[in-house]
């Protein structure tokens, strides 16, 4: 039996983790520990985050989920369920030894009690949704503060005291071309690419409103960094967040606005900084998984769950409700005034010059 003494090499092992950008990346160290110890992983995603995964040296096939399967009411019951069994059928093929559902659940539930594996392993009951830990025949162990703890104790059941210790690891894909673009782009733009003269980045926005930071305290920064003659990059990932982004530019009268991305061309965006400065949203931990110096800012959910550890890494949390994702009112993000953001993230970014001096 896996896990009490059963070699593990060459075993197949499916991830479900559907989705969201952050959340991926916090399940790829999981996906590191099982490929390092000789599984073949495969994992099922929603199609638009797909690009997070397609080239990692650490994953085989990656199974998409078209998105618009996933909203009934857009695409009708039928074109769900037709959609769904195509994908199940296409898992049942690869014979999976093994299943995890690493999302927690209904839906990735249903996924992984479909892909036909021989064992499901799941989160445990509190730390799921949906009954989705009902469908699991082992749990992952609990008591692990950080998400991608979490994530990473999922293979316990398979590996036990042969589980990896140590550091997180981020298999990411190289994304070779998309850096070249990233300094092409920065350096039409007068901005270095390389060495202390790097930019700063700024990411405007989040997915739920009580995580961003309110619009007066990003001029601001923007203003802090402009007398100080520090190079910045606005950051954005809908049209949204795009006129923020001009906004902030427009009353600070200083920074530089991001070209339209691609994930895989964020990622050669980000490679290029000195340092990050976002909430808790997918380009902040791509940060962390790039190795690139990021300050987090933090209000409905805890830094020690979510945040960036290490020595190039810096959190802020907000005063407010745990877990508020609409009413702006109950989470003072505001409280994170640009002063404290400029020193963290400069300590940040010093810390990585002292890494690399050394």
């Amino acid at each position: 039996m896996p896990g009490s003494g059963t070699s593990v090499s060459g075993m197949r092992i499916l991830i479900v983790r559907l989705g969201a950008f952050g959340d991926i990346i916090h399940t790829l160290p999981l996906a590191a520990d099982l490929n390092a110890a000789g599984m073949q992983v495969d994992w099922v995603v929603e199609d638009r985050w797909a690009p997070i995964l397609r080239g990692s040296a650490a994953l085989g096939t990656i199974h998409e989920l078209p998105r618009k399967s996933l909203r009934i009411q857009g695409s009708g019951l039928a074109g769900w369920w037709l959609a769904v069994r195509r994908l199940m059928r296409q898992l049942r093929l690869h014979d999976y030894q093994v299943v995890i559902d690493a999302q927690g659940l209904a839906k990735s539930a249903f996924l992984a009690a479909g892909a036909g594996g021989r064992l499901r392993i799941g989160l445990g009951r509190s730390q799921s949704r949906e009954l989705s830990w009902m469908i699991a025949d082992r749990h992952a162990p609990g008591g692990m503060e950080h998400v991608i703890d979490r994530q990473r104790a999922l293979a316990l059941p398979l590996l036990g005291s042969a589980h990896p210790r140590g550091p997180w690891r981020f298999p990411l894909p190289a994304w070779r071309s998309e850096r070249a673009w990233a300094s092409t782009w920065l350096m039409r733009h007068d901005i270095a690419a390389s060495g202390a003269g790097r930019p700063w980045m700024l990411n405007v926005g989040a997915g739920w409103p009580t995580k961003v930071w309110p619009l007066r305290r990003q001029i601001e920064f923007a203003r802090l960094l402009g007398r100080r003659r520090v190079p910045l990059v606005l950051l954005w990932g809908s049209q949204a967040e795009h006129d923020i982004a001009e906004e902030i530019i427009g009353e600070a009268g200083y920074g530089t606005l991001a070209p339209p991305t691609s994930i895989p061309q964020l990622a050669g965006l980000v490679s290029a900084a000195r340092v990050v400065v976002s909430g808790d949203t997918g380009p902040l931990h791509l940060s962390l998984a790039l190795g690139i110096p990021a300050l987090g800012l933090f209000g409905p959910v805890p830094a020690t769950r979510n945040g960036p550890r290490g020595r190039c890494y810096r959190t802020l949390q907000a005063p407010g409700a745990l877990w508020e994702r609409h009413d702006v009112t109950r989470v003072d993000m505001a409280a994170i005034t640009a002063e404290q953001a400029f020193e963290q993230a400069g300590q940040a970014a010093g810390e990585q010059s002292a890494v690399a001096a050394y």
